[in-house]
């Protein structure tokens, strides 16, 4: 789905992606792991043409960016990110349904009337996601975890072939990051998770790439990835990976 050719990305003299190659095939759920600043935000930017590469290729559902299309690339990969932020104005004026909405015209705000299908399909898809008791309420009073909910469920609506979650959980206490991530297990899309905390990483994760100082450390299948000879290197600390209940990794310094 998702090819990365020779990416190189330098801004101000600085290199923020070096020489990067990755390939994330349909089917695949990929964790993106790494310190603050090591370029991971920056590199999945550039699907959405938000920032465009100094160098290199990309190429998403067969159509090379540059030489198609690359509107039709778009429609089909949503993203959850602090950049969102941007729009708060509008979105702290708004409802849970009308957010939720929102995300089937791929618009920020409500400007015209929605049609019975429209509304019918956000209503069902709010009791399905069990977040329908929420859909009166304003955005400006929902607590972190419930807006982060809000931001995925207007994403997901539109049924994308391809979820990227940045930081999903960034600014949440424990409580409502438990309950995010318990949500996110659930979900029946490829999805493409970026943090900088591997305890994060979800059961139904089957790939992962480590990027550090815009490089990448080591890519591949998840269990041949996250090892603690690459954590270690990866956070310049000597680190053991282990497994907890909820089957996400637990990493201690030893």
């Amino acid at each position: 789905m998702i090819e990365f050719k020779n990416i190189y990305f330098i801004r101000d003299d600085k290199v923020l992606l070096n020489n990067i190659n990755l390939k994330i095939n349909k089917g695949e759920n990929w964790l993106v792991l790494g310190p603050n600043g090591s370029g991971k935000s920056t590199l999945f930017s550039l699907l959405k043409a938000y920032t465009v590469a100094t160098k290199g290729s990309i190429k998403v559902f067969d159509t090379i960016f540059g030489e198609g299309n690359w509107n039709n690339v778009k429609d089909r990969i949503r993203i959850v990110s602090s950049t969102m932020n941007k729009f708060n104005d509008t979105l702290y004026k708004e409802t849970v349904y009308e957010i939720v909405l929102s995300g089937l015209q791929n618009k920020i705000g409500i400007f015209e009337k929605e049609s019975l299908e429209e509304r019918k399909k956000t209503l069902d898809f709010l009791k399905e996601f069990d977040f329908y008791h929420m859909k009166d309420e304003k955005y400006r009073v929902l607590s972190a975890g419930e807006k982060q909910k809000a931001l995925i469920l207007r994403s997901l609506i539109a049924n994308p072939d391809i979820l990227i979650l940045d930081e999903p959980c960034a600014s949440l206490d424990l409580y409502q990051r438990e309950k995010i991530l318990k949500f996110l297990e659930d979900l029946n899309t490829n999805l493409i998770y970026v943090t900088h905390d591997i305890s994060e990483t979800l059961p139904s994760i089957t790939h992962a790439v480590l990027l550090k100082n815009g490089e990448i450390l080591a890519r591949g299948k998840r269990e041949e990835v996250l090892t603690d000879e690459n954590l270690s290197k990866l956070y310049d600390l000597n680190l053991k990976i282990s497994y907890g209940k909820n089957k996400r990794p637990i990493v201690e310094i030893i």
